[in-house]
């Protein structure tokens, strides 16, 4: 198993393990729990003990008022309160369906944590597992519709990264209209007919024009498209690059 600790020096910043996403918990969980898994990983990147891990958790202000139980005074209306109190009740009732108790406080969170595997008590220092990561569909009761919208939580985590690195490369080109195979597109991605399809049906919506019978083309055969760029700065880019000039 690779962790946290394994690799943390080899990483600028904070390591989030993308299991998180791609395994569906950060679509399962609740916010307080999504916060504090995340500043888990904060305190097994940056610290040494599981004693100083304790001292940073408590003073992160991200986690004050983290499992207190909700009332009124606590948000702007009493609207966004009846709000909050239906999402958590939801989440209760997710958990229960596994035969999982609701945390009331950061140390049964913790413990949910340790028993799903997110958390590794190793004594006197806590760490995080990298890969392989638990899975949601392995430890929670599901729906059907649940499941499939895990599935495709979990296709989305594998295709962004190719998406983003083709989107990327025809930036680099600073043109609008681009013409190449599947066999160009593979070798340039790395990847196979399967996981191309989906990047290709992905950049759809930021063509110009479709391009036609797109999954019957030949292997060799070039693909003619158009990219509008102004679609791609509004969903994907922000504004990094909208001061660029691409006529």
């Amino acid at each position: 198993m690779q962790t946290v600790r394994d690799i943390r020096h080899n990483n600028e910043g904070i390591v989030i393990p993308s299991g998180f996403k791609a395994n569906g918990w950060a679509d399962v969980l609740p916010h307080e729990m999504n916060v504090l898994f995340q500043a888990f990983c904060y305190v097994v990147t940056k610290y040494e003990t599981k004693a100083e891990m304790e001292q940073a958790l408590d003073e992160l202000k991200a986690l004050e008022g983290t499992f207190a139980t909700p009332t009124v005074d606590m948000f702007k209306s009493e609207q966004d309160f009846e709000g909050y109190v239906k999402l958590l009740n939801k989440h209760k009732a997710f958990f229960q369906r596994s035969n999982y108790e609701y945390p009331n406080s950061r140390e049964e969170a913790i413990q949910l944590f340790a028993k799903w595997g997110l958390l590794l008590d190793k004594g006197d220092v806590w760490d995080i597992p990298v890969y392989p990561f638990p899975d949601v569909t392995a430890l929670f009761k599901l729906s059907e519709a649940e499941q499939l919208a895990l599935s495709y939580v979990k296709l989305e985590a594998l295709v962004h990264p190719m998406f983003s690195k083709l989107v990327m490369h025809l930036h680099e080109q600073e043109e609008n209209s681009f013409s190449y195979s599947k066999a160009d597109l593979k070798a340039m991605l790395n990847t196979n007919d399967e996981m191309l399809a989906e990047v290709l049906i992905k950049l759809t919506p930021y063509l110009e024009e479709p391009i036609e019978n797109m999954l019957d083309i030949p292997e060799d055969e070039k693909m003619s498209f158009t990219v509008v760029w102004e679609r791609v700065y509004e969903d994907f880019l922000g504004q990094q690059y909208t001061g660029k000039n691409l006529q």
